[in-house]
């Protein structure tokens, strides 16, 4: 084969990397607030995670498009990082772009209502418990099995987050999204693909707003039923430490949490993080954990199950970027 011939068809062929000086270029691109090498641990809420390349807070929509654009040319990885509830950042951190549209996306209104219903709508950035307190305060139902989720609205719809009592999909109108040709799409609930812990979108389309149907009720229901689930989740989960929020995902029969306490595994210790003795499907960061420590009692929880109970465990909890170079 010709030399020429061969060195297109390697390069063709051969996974490039970004190109050099791409972040000189980024900041000719970003207006809002740009952080070069930032220790993601700040920003999850197991208080774990290495430094991304490049971690923005973008000002709008459409410096998003452009960041969006500006990687696509440059060949350069990019992701969206909510408020880091169920996510665990490995020790080597991200490469490339990281954004948190939580200081972006922060609009929560009433878009519509009749004598019995409201229409609410709640951009990306926008914390979940904002939108479930104000529910509380207006007297309307149909978000109080939301309590206590953490996380932003666009993470918890990308994931259908949820309880025992109901899902992100439940009270759920319709999506709008940004995909990467920066075009804006809007998905109506039936043409959604939602699964356990899963919405299914094209990959690449970014989360910019969801609308939700609520119900006009009585104040102090809906101020009862939340206190419920406030009590409840104060009393079977670790919130005075930090946490990734569920591990696993429940498999179709049995939960997570009861087979890990069966197996034992309770409180089991690996450097600075520990398994919950409160709730089996939880870690925490007891004393500086790292991500790998978080993963080697992951990797230990999975094979007991497996090998005792015949039951293949998949995480919930979403796991990012790259092992810290020895």
């Amino acid at each position: 084969m010709d030399a020429a011939i061969l060195e297109n068809f390697l390069k063709a062929t051969t996974p490039q990397g970004p190109e050099l000086g791409w972040k000189e270029g980024l900041k000719k691109v970003v207006q809002g607030e740009i952080r070069f090498n930032e220790p993601l641990r700040k920003y999850t809420s197991i208080q774990i995670g290495g430094p991304a390349d490049a971690l923005i807070f973008p000002s709008d929509i459409e410096e998003i498009k452009k960041i969006i654009r500006f990687a696509q040319e440059k060949r350069v990885p990019w992701m969206i990082l909510g408020l880091g509830s169920n996510v665990l950042v490995k020790d080597g951190g991200i490469r490339g772009i990281v954004l948190r549209l939580n200081k972006t996306l922060q609009q929560l209104q009433k878009l519509d209502e009749t004598e019995t219903e409201v229409v609410l709508q709640a951009e990306a950035g926008v914390p979940l418990p904002k939108l479930v307190e104000m529910c509380r305060q207006q007297g309307w139902s149909g978000m109080e099995g939301l309590y206590g989720i953490p996380g932003t609205i666009g993470g918890t719809l990308a994931m259908n987050a949820g309880t025992r009592e109901m899902e992100m999909k439940d009270p759920l109108v319709e999506v709008q999204v940004l995909r990467p040709d920066g075009t804006t799409h809007t998905y109506p609930k039936n043409k959604l693909k939602y699964e356990y812990r899963s919405l299914g979108l094209p990959t690449k389309e970014v989360i910019l707003s969801g609308k939700f149907l609520v119900k006009k009720s009585d104040p102090a229901e809906v101020q009862a039923k939340t206190l419920s689930y406030q009590k409840r989740r104060q009393e079977t989960q670790p919130l005075e430490f930090p946490n990734v929020g569920s591990v696993f995902k429940n498999p179709e029969k049995g939960f997570a949490a009861q087979m890990i306490e069966e197996l034992g595994l309770k409180g089991v210790r690996v450097g600075g993080a520990r398994i919950s003795t409160k709730h089996a499907n939880f870690i925490i960061n007891e004393n500086r954990a790292t991500a790998r420590d978080v993963l080697i009692l992951i990797g230990l929880i999975k094979d007991k199950v497996k090998e005792t109970l015949q039951v293949r465990l998949e995480l919930e909890a979403k796991v990012v970027g790259e092992d810290e170079s020895l």
